[in-house]
């Protein structure tokens, strides 16, 4: 059974992988592939190709110099993807064997069957795998971690491995800036206090910093602020969020160029859709007038062209992320800030609200209603209902069985992958609430996911067929 579902999901992959080949995205050659070779002439920019560039505000380097190293040996796109797919494929195979250490000298098969099992329809790491976005390597890097914390016996080794990859995968995606602390706090208790160290943990915890050290003295030479995350994009993706759901459909023109989803749950009336607009670009003014006066000479120059530029190097796909200078842009994000925090507080109730959405909506893909009247035939629905479906069914398969490990208080035999499984899942889903919805942003962790439903399925069938008299593995 093991080989026939292993064989079936990397056929799935093959499949997907060929099929988003060429597929182009907002944040790929206008972004990823930008900086990347900003890089390639010494400019970390995606408008390294202007005469008076301005270094980039927008991104962490990890991905951009990811890609630079592909690129430097001699991968080109088509190449940079079907290198990403190898490490979805790897990915998988890291989370196997984690799954091969909990089953001990059993090798019962139970558990590594059902995560396949559930692999094989929810192909949203897989179907992202060939597209030049950093979640398969983030993904590949997480499940390092994971292998590494609990296959690892503690040592200097695991400590200074864990603080480098851990450094690797903030660069790659900040927000995964608490796990290490997480980490410690899971050894501490599973150590019960015996045998942990301070100093190594301490030591962790200063390597791990020691890594953002890089990009935060680039942001100090460049833009004359010590910051070890990009200069914008936390305040202004938190200001969409909150306003994206009043505003089905409505291309905003103020920040990013974003295109606001037209969910099937609606939070506001039809009629009500262009007062909400009305404010959202009110908000708007009150910042711009007061960034109005830093924008420099540069800004100007090129504010108009920004939205349309075409660059050279991709003239068949020519939006490009403005980006303006260093003062205006930290002004930006702290007015951004100031105004979100005087969102929530005048409208609490309809915050809270979204960000329960926003739970469900992180792990369930949404239907889009543009996308549902363009599906004219039975096939055309079923593609935009399928990832819903599968990812529905999954989010509450989830719920049910790992509420019913929790509520049962079932003693896992596997602990420390069980533990370590719902940290990053649950980590992973609150951290990103208060910001626009993306889905695509729990995928690098839906692995996780995965591997906590199958554990906690297999618990409940070991328990069915064995009247609950044995563990469902040994430790």
């Amino acid at each position: 059974m093991f080989r026939v579902l292993a064989g079936l999901n990397l056929l799935v992959t093959l499949v997907l992988a060929v099929a988003s080949l060429h597929a182009i995205t907002p944040d790929d050659r206008s972004s990823y592939m930008g900086l990347a070779e900003g890089m390639l002439h010494g400019r970390y920019s995606a408008w390294y190709f202007l005469p008076d560039y301005i270094p980039d505000t927008f991104r962490n380097p990890g991905y951009p110099v990811f890609l630079l190293l592909l690129k430097s040996i001699g991968l080109h796109e088509t190449g940079i993807r079907l290198f990403q797919t190898g490490l979805y494929i790897g990915t998988i195979a890291l989370v196997l064997r984690l799954i091969k250490h909990c089953e001990g000298a059993n090798h019962t098969w139970l558990v590594r069957n059902l995560f396949l099992l559930l692999l094989l329809p929810n192909i949203q790491l897989a179907y992202l795998a060939a597209y030049i976005y950093p979640e398969v390597l983030v993904a590949f890097m997480i499940a390092l971690y994971g292998v590494v914390a609990i296959t690892w016996a503690p040592s200097w080794k695991r400590t200074l491995t864990l603080a480098l990859v851990a450094g690797v995968v903030f660069q790659l995606r900040p927000v995964f800036v608490f796990v290490p602390v997480i980490q410690l706090l899971l050894d501490f208790w599973q150590t019960r206090r015996q045998g942990f160290s301070w100093v190594q943990a301490a030591a962790l915890l200063l390597v791990f910093g020691a890594t953002m050290l890089p990009y935060g003295l680039w942001n100090l030479r460049h833009h004359g602020v010590f910051k070890t995350t990009s200069l914008e994009g936390g305040a202004g993706v938190m200001q969409i969020g909150f306003w994206a759901l009043r505003m089905p459909g409505y291309h905003e023109g103020r920040y990013w160029g974003n295109q606001m989803g037209d969910e099937v749950v609606s939070f506001t009336d039809t009629a009500d859709v262009k007062n909400h607009i009305a404010a959202f670009n009110r908000e708007w003014d009150v910042i711009d007038a007061q960034t109005k006066p830093l924008l420099t000479d540069v800004d100007r120059r090129y504010a108009a062209q920004m939205y349309h530029y075409i660059p050279p190097a991709w003239p068949d796909y020519g939006f490009l992320f403005p980006t303006y200078s260093s003062a205006y842009t930290i002004k930006r994000e702290q007015l951004l800030m100031k105004a979100n925090v005087a969102d929530i507080l005048r409208e609490p109730g309809y915050y809270f609200k979204t960000r329960l959405y926003t739970l469900v909506r992180l792990w369930v893909t949404g239907v889009q209603r543009p996308a549902w009247r363009a599906a004219t035939s039975p096939v055309a629905k079923i593609k935009v209902l399928y990832p819903t479906l599968v990812s529905g069914f999954t989010f509450l398969l989830a719920v049910a069985s790992i509420g019913w490990v929790l509520l049962s208080r079932r003693r896992m035999a596997c602990a420390p992958t069980w533990r370590l499984s719902l940290a990053l899942v649950v980590y992973f889903g609150l951290i990103h609430l208060p910001f626009a919805i993306q889905a695509r942003y729990t995928v690098p962790v839906r692995p996780w996911l995965l591997l906590s439903i199958a554990l906690a399925v297999g618990a409940w069938l070991t328990r069915r067929t064995q009247g609950g008299t044995q563990a469902l593995m040994p430790a």
